[in-house]
């Protein structure tokens, strides 16, 4: 093979991989939620209870950042920042597991994880709110979007838990195991649905929670209801159905 003949090479498996992603972007999506599902609702409440090990946990976030970075991203940048994150994540995790890590190295792993967990958010909220027809997949990704705004805010309540005192009540574990207390807390204070359980404190605590609060309210109501409205307008098969603007 001469020198010619290699750029053009490349060029053409650039183009294969091109069309291949674009073909299967949307299908990343649910892809992604499932995996996505499956950490928050299925590994996290069993890796807390010491049922599920850590590597399950590892091996299931790989998988969200292979598929987010090799279907749906499109951004260079966002794809290395998911890459980095997850290498440096999983090095602290390492390390933490030995023991002998200290808390610099805890606080590492939960700012790397709030920033692969943004990164990822991106990617999917890029590929979601996208211009051109509105499918299932699509839908998913924005539930994908809404789930993800549960695991950021669970990053800074753990970062407050470390920082701020008192910052709960009822928190069972303040340190390493309050990963799946707090994305429960997260969770229900993102749904509104919070049970009285564990209750914010610290004032900055109380903040994050009214503002998370307040993003669960709005965006089921707004962008996904958007979503939802013209993946119907578009399904409606009768003559003449006039189709909402698009943005």
């Amino acid at each position: 093979m001469n020198a010619d003949s290699k750029p053009a090479t490349l060029a053409a498996v650039a183009s294969r991989l091109g069309d291949w992603r674009e073909r299967y972007r949307e299908v990343g999506l649910s892809v992604i939620l499932a995996l996505q599902a499956t950490i928050i609702f299925v590994v996290s409440p069993l890796a807390g209870t010491g049922l599920f090990s850590s590597e399950m946990v590892e091996a299931l976030r790989f998988s969200l950042a292979a598929v987010a970075i090799l279907i749906v991203n499109r951004n260079r940048w966002v794809g290395a920042i998911v890459g980095v994150t997850f290498v440096i994540s999983l090095i602290c995790t390492l390390s933490l597991r030995n023991g002998a890590a200290s808390q610099a190295v805890y606080v590492a792993n939960i700012l790397v994880t709030i920033a692969f967990d943004l990164a990822v958010a991106f990617a999917v909220a890029h590929a979601a709110f996208d211009s051109g027809r509105i499918s299932m997949h699509r839908i998913m990704g924005a539930v994908i979007l809404y789930l993800y705004i549960g695991l950021i805010f669970a990053g800074l309540y753990r970062l407050g838990a470390l920082f701020l005192h008192p910052s709960f009540n009822g928190l069972p574990i303040q340190r390493r195991g309050a990963l799946s207390s707090l994305l429960y807390f997260s969770l229900s204070t993102l749904t509104t649905s919070g049970y009285g359980d564990i209750t914010p404190v610290h004032p900055f605590v109380r903040s994050l929670a009214n503002l998370e609060a307040v993003i669960g309210q709005l965006y089921p109501a707004t962008f996904l209801a958007r979503l939802v409205t013209l993946h119907g307008a578009e399904a409606d098969p009768r003559p003449g159905r006039r189709k909402p603007p698009r943005d």
